[in-house]
């Protein structure tokens, strides 16, 4: 993981499509976490691409936090926690069904591929 890493949760779809997650209605599920882990085995990450909405749900929010993220020991570094972005989806109240979501990245002049995630509530 250092040098950047993106860690989806719940993700078990190919890279080419879209990660499928699922959560119960009403119930907040966590899409990806965004760290950037340092080779000097400190808590301070390094920079992380913003993520942004491409695509909004039709039948829920998106919401961006910052959370303290466990990053494993390794061989060179003890495990520790970092600062990382989270970005949740709540279903609307009461849907039931498939909602999706496009996330990009504002990185200035490096590229990243957008992710897709499929949810089904």
């Amino acid at each position: 993981m250092i040098g950047g890493a993106i860690e989806l949760c719940g993700a078990n779809a190919n890279a080419d499509g879209p990660r499928e997650i699922k959560t119960e209605s009403g119930k907040p599920v966590v899409l990806a976490n965004f760290l950037n882990v340092t080779a000097n085995c400190g808590s301070h990450p390094g920079p992380v691409p913003v993520p942004k909405l491409r695509e909004r749900p039709a039948h829920g929010v998106v919401d961006l936090q910052i959370v303290a993220a466990d990053v494993a020991a390794t061989d060179a570094c003890p495990a520790r926690k970092v600062p990382s972005i989270a970005l949740f989806y709540t279903p609307s109240k009461d849907f039931v069904g498939k909602d999706s979501v496009q996330v990009e990245f504002e990185t200035g002049d490096n590229k990243l591929p957008a992710l897709s995630f499929l949810i089904t509530v």
